[in-house]
C-alpha cells in the first residue's frame, strides 16, 4: 500500500515499506484492508478474509441503501412500534448517544435528514432553502431515540433516521478485530477508507521499529505529504470534507453538518483522533470537527484516552496550522 491521507485519497493510511501482506475486500462504498506479517500467525490470511467477512455482515445489518437491512427496517417502523435490535446494531446505537452526550450534541446519529436535505445522501450537493433545514432539523436528535438495553428494542419517538455514518466503518474494524485478537492475532492494521484504521503490534520491516506508521497528507493537496504519525496500539479515525462539498454563489459547503444549527460546519479542515477503539475515533473526529478546534483542545485535555492532530487553513493560500493534543513525544513526525 502507498501512503496517502485524509478522507479517501486524502486519508491517513498505513505506510508499507517492508513485507506486509494485504487481505482486502470492498465494503461500505470504500476498499477494507488487514495488513499482516508473513506468517505471523501462518493461517493469518484465512483469519483476515474471514475478519472480513464480518464488515460484510455488519454492511448488510446497517447500510440505509438496502431496504432490507436491520437499520433500514428500524428506521421504517420504530416509529411506529418497539423493534427488536440485534447485539452489533445495539452497540452501534449505544456507541453513537455515548458520544453525543459526550461531545454535546455535536456528533448525532440522526442528521439523515439533515444530510438528505443537503443533498450529500446521494453525493449531490445542493443549496437547501430556509424552511427545509427548519423541517429537517424537527427530524434530528438522539432524544428522540428509546434504546431499551434489558429488552433489546428500540422505538422512535420521532420521524428520526439513524445513520451509521460517522461511526460504523470503526466499529465495525473494532468488532472484526477484536475476533482476529481472538483468534491470536497481535501484530496487524486494519483499515477502511484510509480514514478509519486500528493497529496493533509492531510494524517490523519499517524503518521507525516502534509501533505503526501512518502518513498524513493534505486534506486538500493530496501530494503534499505533511508528516508521518506513529500508532501504539491504537486506533485512527480521521473527519472532513476533502472529497464531499459542493459550491453555492463562489461559497464552499462541506458534508460534515453541524446538527444543532443544519448547517455545514466550519474553521477546520480536518481533525484526526487517536483513541484505544476505532468507533470511538471515528465518532469523536466527527464530533470534534463538528465542535471547533477550542472546544475540541478542551475535550481532549478533559480525555487522557484521546489524542488529536487538527489540520486548520494557514495564513496564506496553500498553507496549513497543525494543532495537535494528547501525542506522546515522537508520536507525529513533521516532513
Amino acid at each position: 500500500m502507498q501512503p496517502s491521507a485524509s478522507n479517501g485519497p486524502s486519508g491517513p493510511t498505513p505506510w508499507s515499506s517492508g513485507y506486509l501482506l494485504e487481505i482486502g475486500r470492498d465494503a461500505m462504498a470504500c476498499r477494507f484492508e488487514v495488513l499482516l506479517h508473513p506468517g505471523k500467525p501462518t493461517n493469518g490470511p484465512e483469519l483476515a478474509c474471514h475478519a472480513l467477512e464480518t464488515i460484510s455482515y455488519l454492511e448488510e445489518q446497517w447500510s440505509l441503501y438496502k431496504p432490507a437491512s436491520e437499520l433500514s427496517l428500524i428506521n421504517a417502523r420504530a416509529e411506529a412500534t418497539a423493534m427488536p435490535i440485534s447485539e452489533s446494531t445495539k452497540a452501534l446505537v449505544a456507541l453513537g448517544l455515548e458520544v453525543h452526550r459526550r461531545t454535546e450534541g455535536a456528533f448525532d446519529l440522526t442528521a439523515t435528514k439533515l444530510s438528505k436535505a443537503w443533498g450529500f445522501f446521494r453525493r449531490q450537493g445542493i443549496m437547501p432553502g430556509a424552511a427545509e433545514i427548519e423541517q429537517a432539523l424537527r427530524e434530528v436528535g438522539t432524544h428522540h431515540i428509546h434504546l431499551d438495553i434489558d429488552a433489546n428494542t428500540i422505538r422512535y419517538e420521532a420521524p428520526v433516521e439513524i445513520n451509521p455514518g460517522g461511526i460504523g466503518k470503526g466499529l465495525a474494524i473494532d468488532m472484526a478485530a477484536d475476533w482476529l485478537e481472538n483468534q491470536g492475532v497481535e501484530q496487524y492494521a486494519f483499515h477502511g477508507g484510509k480514514s478509519s484504521i486500528r493497529c496493533r503490534g509492531e510494524q517490523e520491516f519499517s524503518e521507525i521499529k516502534t509501533g505503526w506508521s501512518i502518513a498524513v497528507r493534505h486534506p486538500e493537496q493530496s501530494e503534499r505529504l505533511l508528516g508521518m504519525l506513529r500508532l501504539f496500539d491504537q486506533s485512527l479515525g480521521t473527519s472532513g470534507p476533502a472529497n464531499q462539498f459542493f459550491y453555492f454563489k463562489g461559497k464552499r459547503f462541506g458534508h460534515i453538518i453541524d446538527p444543532r444549527t443544519g448547517w455545514p460546519a466550519e474553521g477546520v479542515l480536518s481533525v484526526t483522533i487517536l483513541h484505544p477503539n476505532a468507533g470511538w475515533a471515528d465518532a469523536l473526529a466527527t464530533g470534534l470537527y463538528v465542535l471547533g478546534i477550542d472546544r475540541a483542545i478542551a475535550y481532549c485535555e478533559n480525555n487522557p484516552d484521546t489524542a488529536m492532530l487538527a489540520i486548520l487553513p494557514g495564513e496564506r493560500s496553500g498553507q496549513v496550522e497543525i494543532v495537535t493534543c494528547n501525542l506522546q513525544q515522537g508520536q507525529w513526525i513533521p516532513s
